[in-house]
C-alpha cells in the first residue's frame, strides 16, 4: 500500500495537482501490468496550533547570535497548505481487501482463460489436422473422376451429341476447379501445421526470387522499391508467399493502362508507435481497382472472393487468408487502406 497526505512534498513535479490530489491512497491489482487502484484527496488548508512560535528565540548581543528560552508561551497558530486529510486506518484496510478481491476476480479469470485457449488450441490443431486429411483424401476420388471424364471425351467422342459433350466439358472444368480449390485448404492448413524455420530474412533478396517467379504476370508493371528494403527474422519460405500473394493481386486486379507495384517499409523508429515489441511495417502498394471499405475485413476469409470467378483471371479466394495466417504466426499484422478506382496499399508488421 502507497499512502501519502502531502504528495506535492514527495512529488514536487505533482505539486500544481494539490488541490485535487494532495492525498494518495494506491493498492495493486495486477504487478506484472503495472496496474493499479489510486484513490486522490483534495487539499484542506489545515490549522496547526503550537504552544508559543516553533522557532528558536535568538537575541543579538555583543558576542554574536545567542539562542534563549522563549520569552512567550502565548498560542501560535500554523496554516499547512498542500496538506490533504490523513488516511485512516479502516480506510487503507478496506483498499486491501478491494485489492485483494479484485486480484482474485482477475486470477479467476485469467485460469478460465487459460482453460479456453487451450480448448480452442486443441480446436485449432484438430480443424488443420481434418483440414488437411480432408483435402489429401478427397484429391485421389476426384483425380479418378477427372481422368474418366476425359476418358468418357477421348473414346466416346464420336459417339456422344452435342449436350453430352458439353456435359462432360462441364464436369472436366468442375474437378479441375476443385482440385484447385483442395490444393488451397492443403496449403492453408500445412501454414498451422508446419514449424516455421525461423532465420535471418533479407526482403530485396526475397523481393528479387518473388519477382522472378511472377515474371509473366508482371509484365507491363512497373515494380518500384523507393529504398533499400530492411533486413528481418522470420521464415523465408512463408513471407515469400506473403510477398507473392500481395503482389500477384496487385498485378491481377489493376485495370489501368499504365501500372505500377510499389513495395517498400516503416522501421521502426519511423513510427508513433506505443506498443511494447518494435515491428517493421512492409507494404505493397498498387493503382488498381480498389476495394471498398466494407470489404476489408471479409477478404480475408477463406474462400472469399469479391468478383465473379472468372473475373480477373479466376483465383480461389484463399491468398490473402493465407497470407493472414503466415503474419499472425509470426507475430505480426495484416491490414489495409484503399480507395475504389484510385487503389490499394495492404500493409503486414514483422517483429524487430
Amino acid at each position: 500500500v502507497y499512502a501519502t497526505t502531502t504528495l506535492a512534498h514527495e512529488l514536487p513535479a505533482l505539486a500544481h495537482c494539490a488541490a485535487v490530489a494532495s492525498g494518495v491512497l494506491a493498492v495493486p491489482i495486477a504487478h506484472e501490468f503495472g496496474e493499479y487502484l489510486l484513490w486522490f484527496r483534495p487539499e484542506v488548508l489545515q490549522t496547526v496550533n503550537w504552544a508559543g512560535a516553533p522557532e528558536k528565540a535568538v537575541t543579538l548581543s555583543d558576542d554574536g547570535v545567542r539562542l534563549s528560552p522563549r520569552k512567550s508561551f502565548a498560542l501560535w497558530q500554523q496554516t499547512l497548505a498542500q496538506h490533504a486529510l490523513p488516511w485512516q486506518p479502516v480506510e487503507i484496510a478496506a483498499a486491501m481487501r478491494l485489492s485483494n478481491t479484485l486480484r482474485g476476480v482477475i486470477l479467476k479469470r485469467a485460469a478460465d482463460l487459460a482453460v479456453l485457449n487451450e480448448a480452442l488450441q486443441r480446436s485449432n490443431v484438430e480443424l488443420d489436422a481434418f483440414a488437411y486429411i480432408a483435402s489429401h483424401d478427397l484429391k485421389e476420388p476426384l483425380r479418378g473422376m477427372h481422368n474418366y471424364a476425359h476418358f468418357l471425351l477421348e473414346d466416346y467422342h464420336d459417339k456422344l451429341d452435342e449436350e453430352g459433350k458439353n456435359k462432360l466439358d462441364t464436369l472436366v472444368r468442375l474437378t479441375q476447379r476443385m482440385d484447385a480449390l483442395l490444393d488451397s485448404l492443403l496449403q492453408y492448413s500445412r501454414v498451422g501445421r508446419v514449424d516455421l524455420t525461423l532465420q535471418t530474412v533479407n526482403f530485396n533478396v526475397l523481393l528479387a526470387d518473388v519477382a522472378e517467379a511472377l515474371h509473366l504476370r508482371l509484365e507491363g508493371v512497373e515494380l518500384r522499391v523507393p529504398r533499400p528494403l530492411p533486413t528481418v527474422n522470420g521464415d523465408p519460405v512463408r513471407l515469400a508467399e506473403v510477398l507473392q500473394n500481395l503482389i500477384g493481386n496487385a498485378a491481377k486486379y489493376n485495370d489501368k493502362p499504365e501500372k505500377w507495384i510499389e513495395v517498400g517499409y516503416q522501421s521502426p523508429d519511423e513510427q508513433s508507435s506505443t506498443a511494447r515489441e518494435r515491428h517493421y511495417i512492409i507494404y505493397v502498394r498498387d493503382n488498381g481497382i480498389g476495394i471498398r471499405e466494407k470489404h476489408f475485413e471479409p477478404i480475408f476469409r477463406i474462400f472469399r472472393r469479391l468478383h465473379a470467378r472468372d473475373r480477373f483471371g479466376g483465383g480461389t479466394g484463399t491468398g490473402l487468408t493465407i497470407a493472414k495466417k503466415i503474419v499472425e504466426r509470426h507475430g505480426g499484422t495484416i491490414w489495409l487502406e484503399s480507395t475504389p478506382n484510385i487503389g490499394t496499399t495492404f500493409f503486414f508488421s514483422i517483429p524487430e
